[in-house]
Parts: C-alpha cells; sequence; structure tokens
C-alpha cells in the first residue's frame, strides 16, 4: 500500500479565517449593465470576522437619474453633481479590492455592472473570485425558515446591525452580517476553508469526479497546461501562476462553464509546460491556440483574422481591410476592431466629423476627401489628435441630451468610445511594431532565488523572444545580453501593426506599462504611447465644456 501524501495549503485552499474578503454593493440606473451607469459604490473588507476598511462614493452616471430609481435610493442627480466618473472611480475601487474575493447579494448584478464598466473604460477587469449570499442563502435558509431570500429579509433573520437602505454602503453593511451568518452555519457542515465556501451552492457533475486524477500531479508553478484526448490532440489550453490549484479547480463544483463541462468526458491527459513567469504563459497558450485550433477554446483561433478601418494612400478613401499595412505611403489604420459591423459606423463618424454631417455619405457617394486639407484632417484624427472629431461628437451629445433623446446619445457615446479604442490600440501596436529589439526589466512579482529580484523581458517587432528572472542585487546587463540573443527569428515573422499577433503585442504592452518598467538595451527608438490623446476621459471633458458654451 502506498503512503498517503499530506496535503499542502494549495490543495487545503485558503482558510475562512485568513480569506481577505469584500463585500460590496451598487445603486445604478436600472437593471441593463450596458446601457445603465452606476450611481454609489460601497463596499466593507473583512477577515476572520473584523472590519478592515470600508469603501463609499458616489459616481457620476453621466445621465439623468429615472424618477422612480431616485424615489427608491434617495439618490437624485444633486446628490451625484461634481461626483468622479466610473473611469476615475473603478481603478481606486480594485486599489481597495487587491487580491480579496467579492461578495455580493445577488453578484451576477453588482459584478456584471462592475466587469461591464472596466470594459467600457479599458481597465482590465482582474477576475476575482465571487461570491454570492443569494445563492449561498439559499442553500441555508430554507423557505421554511425565511419566506424569502431578500436581503431585507435575510438580514432581519439574522439580527443584523443595521437595516438595508438600498444605499450602497447601508446594504453592504448589512449583506457582511448575513455573510458571517452564512459562515457559521456552513462551518458547523465541515466548510472551512474560501474554496468550500465558493461552492457550498454547487456539486461537482459525475465526468469531473471521474476525471479529478488528471490533476494529481500538476505542479504548483507558472505555465500553461493543455487537456488531451486519447489521440493526444489538444481539447483546450488555460494559463495560469499556479498550475496545480487552477487545474484542480475544473474538477469541483466551481467550474460550470459549459465548454467545460462538455471537453472534461473526453479528456484523457493533462500536459503542462512550465514557464518563468506569467508573462511568457500567456504568450505560449496564444501561440498553442493559434497553432492547434482547441475546439473548447473560443478566443485566439484566428489571430490573423483582425478588422481595420483604412485611409488609403493618395486619393483613396476609408475603407474596410483585413491586413494592417506599412503606413510610409501616407495611409493610416485604426483598429484591429471588435467586429466588421464596426467599419461603417466608424466611417460615417470620422467624415461626418470632418466634412459636415450629412453631407459626408449623402446618397451612397464616395465622400471627396481631396479638397479643403480633408484626408489630411482624417489622418491627423486617426494617428495623431482626436480633438476634432470629440468637438463635433460632443455638439450632437449635448444636442441629443437637451432634447430627451438618452438612447441615441447613448449609441453615440458608444461609437465615439470605439474610435478612440481603435485609434489608442493601433497607436500602441504601431510604436511596439517599429522596435526591432526591446529588452526591459521590472521588479519580479515571482519568487526569485535570493529573494524578490528583477523580471527581464525581450521582444522583437511586438513579438515576443524571451524572459528570465534576475536575483536581487545580480546586474541584470549580462543577462539582458543572453536575451539579446534569443528570438532572432522573431524579426522576420514581424508584420505593420502587429497583424496576426496583436493579441501578443497587447500582452507585451500591458507589461511594459506596468510600474517600476527601465529599458535595458533598444535598437532604434522606444516610448510608451501617451494615453490622454485617445483616451475616454477626453470625450467626457469635451462634452462638459458644451454645457457652458463654446468659448469656456
Amino acid at each position: 500500500m502506498s503512503a498517503r501524501r499530506q496535503l499542502s495549503f494549495d490543495d487545503r485552499g485558503t482558510p475562512l479565517a485568513e480569506a481577505t474578503l469584500v463585500v460590496v454593493d451598487l445603486e445604478t440606473t436600472g437593471t441593463d449593465p450596458r446601457s445603465d451607469a452606476i450611481t454609489e459604490i460601497g463596499a466593507v473588507k473583512v477577515r476572520g470576522g473584523e472590519v478592515l476598511g470600508e469603501f463609499r462614493t458616489f459616481v457620476d452616471p453621466q445621465r439623468p437619474i429615472p424618477a422612480y430609481i431616485a424615489s427608491l435610493t434617495g439618490i437624485t442627480d444633486a446628490s451625484v453633481a461634481g461626483a468622479p466618473s466610473i473611469g476615475t472611480v473603478l481603478p481606486m475601487f480594485l486599489d481597495f479590492v487587491g487580491d480579496a474575493a467579492l461578495v455580493a447579494h445577488n453578484a451576477r448584478f453588482d459584478i456584471g455592472f462592475l466587469s461591464a464598466q472596466a470594459a467600457a473604460c479599458e481597465i482590465t477587469w482582474p477576475k476575482p473570485q465571487v461570491l454570492d449570499t443569494l445563492a449561498l442563502a439559499r442553500t441555508v435558509f430554507r423557505r421554511d425558515e425565511v419566506r424569502d431570500h431578500k436581503l431585507s429579509t435575510l438580514a432581519r433573520h439574522v439580527g443584523a446591525g443595521i437595516t438595508p437602505d438600498h444605499r450602497a454602503l447601508s446594504d453592504a453593511r448589512a449583506t457582511v452580517d448575513v455573510l458571517h451568518a452564512i459562515i457559521e452555519r456552513l462551518g458547523a457542515a465541515g466548510a472551512s476553508t474560501l474554496e468550500d465556501l465558493g461552492t457550498a451552492h454547487r456539486r461537482a457533475t459525475t465526468a469531473q469526479l471521474r476525471k479529478k486524477h488528471l490533476a494529481a500531479d500538476v505542479p504548483p508553478v507558472p505555465g500553461v497546461y493543455q487537456f488531451l484526448d486519447q489521440h493526444g490532440a489538444v481539447l483546450y489550453v488555460g494559463t495560469s501562476r499556479n498550475l496545480r490549484t487552477r487545474v484542480r479547480t475544473y474538477f469541483t463544483a466551481a467550474e460550470t462553464r459549459r465548454k467545460v463541462l462538455d471537453m472534461l468526458p473526453r479528456a484523457e491527459s493533462i500536459r503542462v509546460i512550465e514557464c518563468a513567469t506569467p508573462t511568457e504563459a500567456g504568450i505560449r497558450e496564444l501561440r498553442i491556440i493559434a497553432r492547434e485550433k482547441p475546439p473548447s477554446n473560443r478566443h485566439g483561433l484566428h489571430p490573423e483574422k483582425a478588422h481595420w478601418l483604412r485611409l488609403g494612400p493618395g486619393g483613396q478613401g476609408l475603407r474596410a481591410a483585413r491586413l494592417a499595412r506599412p503606413e510610409d505611403d501616407g495611409s493610416a489604420q485604426i483598429g484591429p476592431l471588435t467586429s466588421r459591423h464596426d467599419v461603417e459606423p466608424l466611417r460615417g463618424l470620422l467624415t461626418d466629423a470632418i466634412l459636415g454631417r450629412g453631407t459626408a455619405l449623402g446618397g451612397g457617394a464616395e465622400p471627396d476627401l481631396g479638397s479643403g486639407g480633408h484626408r489630411d484632417r482624417i489622418r491627423r484624427a486617426m494617428l495623431e489628435d482626436p480633438t476634432e472629431v470629440l468637438d463635433h461628437a460632443a455638439a450632437r451629445l449635448r444636442a441629443h441630451v437637451d432634447a430627451g433623446r438618452y438612447e441615441d446619445a447613448e449609441r453615440l457615446r458608444r461609437l465615439v468610445h470605439g474610435y478612440l479604442t481603435a485609434a489608442r490600440r493601433a497607436s500602441r501596436l504601431r510604436a511596439l511594431a517599429a522596435v526591432p529589439l526591446l529588452v526591459a526589466a521590472r521588479p519580479s512579482t515571482e519568487a526569485v532565488i535570493g529573494g524578490r529580484g528583477w523580471e527581464l523581458l525581450a521582444l522583437r517587432h511586438g513579438r515576443f523572444s524571451g524572459t528570465t528572472l534576475v536575483p536581487s542585487g545580480k546586474d541584470p546587463l549580462p543577462f539582458a545580453r543572453s536575451l539579446e540573443m534569443t528570438g532572432t527569428g522573431e524579426a522576420e515573422l514581424a508584420a505593420p501593426m502587429c497583424q496576426g499577433y496583436h493579441q501578443e503585442a497587447e500582452i507585451l504592452l500591458a507589461w511594459l506599462e506596468g510600474e517600476g518598467v527601465r529599458t535595458v538595451l533598444v535598437e532604434g527608438a522606444w516610448q510608451v504611447p501617451a494615453r490622454a490623446r485617445f483616451d475616454q476621459e477626453h470625450l467626457a471633458r469635451r462634452f462638459s465644456r458644451t454645457a457652458r458654451g463654446p468659448e469656456a
């Protein structure tokens, strides 16, 4: 008989007494994360039953608050006047959350709004673990004990110290008391870790339990994991900072994605690739997905397929393009766009702004860009300065708002944000693709021999070519010289605007824009493109000026 292996801390999970939780509640202008906005955020950070801090702020929804919402919450247009926008608040809230798990009552609503607003503001959503006290309460408090599972009912039932009143911080405080009552009940039933709490209202499937042994030998390191079928074909690819912890979640009730649950019965083995850093793992994951086309992955299968809005050279106008091309002939392009359906609306926005609304695309005719410097102005709006487009859009937004056409205003706002996002993506990719070699260093987030050190990253024309960790106190230059000799073949695969590998380039750009990054070696010139030119807040500032008149 083999000896029983002692469980590690990774196997056991995070003890509830040591888990940091942020209980959050939102007030909003409505129920649709795609069209409504947040008006207030309240949150309480707790650990081991102790309150560590609180977060509360109004948020300017940049639209009128409906009367029935104001009546329900007491939050009026006057309440949020002068409050910061969500683009300002969200980074502060995420900093407050840190590495904690998020808790909410009906978490789909609150987390749905937060993640949707992060996407709209181009803020990376960290995908924290989420606990839903509504789902947990339905498991813990049966209908013969409580008449329903509304927050107000549960707070009264558990003797919460505060009564929910549809204000964010009050409701978050009440949810804390409900959460602690739930933990007390589940603790008596054997739940002792954060992972236990996260899956208490679910059960693993038969296939998950039958295949659980596949994760037995996965190491606790950064890297890439691949689920393989009986013939060795790749079914699914993923990445994690801790392969062991991540892979084992696939065989628990925490995994609910249909594509994964359908894949697991066919999985016969798991192959892992250990990586020096999470950045390397992310790049390898993209390349494996592009090469193997795993049937259970949905993103990254065809990196060569992209959509651009291109201003052709000479007398050519604005056109949809599938391939990015050099711009030294006077052409310009922005993208990659989310969809080919974005091309025509963006084309209309740019031509309307430069040629005048109603004249740009009249009768389906190609707009005349050859006179009045129109072509140069469009090119400048695509490459350098969005001010002319934003002034045009801000005036139209003000007209819509003043006339009460809020749906039209929201559609225009989304279109302008799409333009800014496409132009900003292009400016960053353009700059990175032009650099033959860049070796940079930043403080490592991974353990290095002797303690913390430096993470070195080498790239060529926006393609990853190598990485290494340097112990603290060591001279990074010899390590950089070694990286300089690696990945020389990547330069042969380079393309304008990182065409065909833009997802990889954007991972590298995010790394280069991190805290404490230093350039160690560079061929050519490299400078992180300024964000302010195509920042989403730029539109908000131009719109605010229209309220004071054009002379303000």
